[in-house]
């Protein structure tokens, strides 16, 4: 249970200030990189190594920790509930997010069907499908679709201020499976993680977006979703940081630099669209919620149904 009272008056302004800074100082680091420190032959692999590899990470894990260290002692994190009524910002971050997440399912439909092309009969169909790791792009693929769907709901929910997208409990949780096949692929890549930061940045940020698609899903389902919030806040700016570094400096590369991106690292908007998303929501939440507190008004499921069997048992005996 999350105490309340060893809370901090840390405000979200503050902490959005600080994300901002934090993701400026990375994406700049990045750019750098892959400016004047990749190897211009789509491997992905730096020149040399200089004093930006050492602040990339170096950074990362201390911004990322600080993020996540001020939104859990903030006081200021709110209930465990989206926003109620209309929110043109947070509808148009939804559709963002959904443009964003189509485009990615589309890349992945033209990539099945480049690998299907290549099968040969006779060839054990099993093998193939795993070797090449078409199974989990194709379930991940499924699972981005229906996550389009989702969020459309989400942002028409928005737009005319009903909240129907809490009656829509099983596609709130594609976009978590969606992040998770789309992990899976990427550790079926074969290269060196300390000297291709792509995939490591990459992997940190789908980590942390299984962990915020997970609790939002939660909160926008009202679903055991008590002390959710906080974890939506926290993993939810930790990935925003991520896909914002990644989306605006592969983006920047594919204007200026192509070569420099590595083969299958291209700019894909779900990146940077997820930011912009994670940004919006949780400063929504933030603007607009209920206080904390209202969580311990929240009765917990196994709770519920224990009183439930306790009054049937009650009942029963008299």
């Amino acid at each position: 249970m999350s105490s309340l009272a060893n809370k901090k008056n840390i405000s979200f302004k503050t902490i959005f200030i600080l994300f901002g800074i934090f993701t400026a100082l990375l994406s700049g680091i990045r750019i750098y990189q892959l400016f004047a420190l990749t190897e211009t032959d789509k491997s992905g692999f730096f020149t040399h190594i200089n004093w930006s590899v050492f602040a990339l990470y170096i950074g990362v894990a201390v911004f990322c920790a600080v993020l996540i260290m001020l939104v859990q002692l903030s006081g200021k994190v709110t209930a465990s509930k989206s926003p109620r009524g209309k929110n043109k910002t947070l509808a148009i971050g939804a559709a963002i997010f959904a443009a964003g997440l189509a485009f990615d399912v589309a890349i992945n439909i033209s990539q099945i069907i480049r690998s299907i092309a290549t099968f040969v009969s006779g060839e054990n169909l099993l093998a193939f499908l795993m070797t090449n790791g078409m199974l989990a792009s194709a379930i991940g693929t499924v699972c981005g679709l229906l996550g389009v769907i989702y969020f459309m709901i989400f942002a028409l929910s928005y737009f005319d201020g009903k909240s129907t997208f809490g009656d829509y409990k099983l596609l709130a949780l594609m976009p978590l499976f969606w992040a998770m096949f789309r992990i899976v692929r990427r550790f079926m890549t074969k290269i060196s993680f300390t000297v291709v930061a792509d995939l490591l940045l990459e992997l940190v940020m789908l980590i942390f977006m299984m962990l915020f698609f997970m609790s939002f899903a939660r909160v926008a389902s009202q679903v055991c979703q008590k002390y959710e919030m906080r974890k939506v806040m926290k993993y939810g700016l930790a990935a925003a940081m991520f896909a914002i570094v990644i989306g605006v400096s592969r983006l920047a590369a594919a204007f200026v630099k192509p070569g420099a991106l590595a083969t299958d690292f291209g700019f894909n908007p779900a990146d940077l669209a997820f930011g912009v998303f994670a940004v919006i929501y949780i400063n929504a939440c933030a603007e607009t919620g209920r206080p904390a507190s209202d969580d311990e008004l929240i009765e917990d499921e196994e709770e519920k149904k224990k009183q439930e069997e306790e009054i049937d048992d009650d009942f029963l005996n008299d």
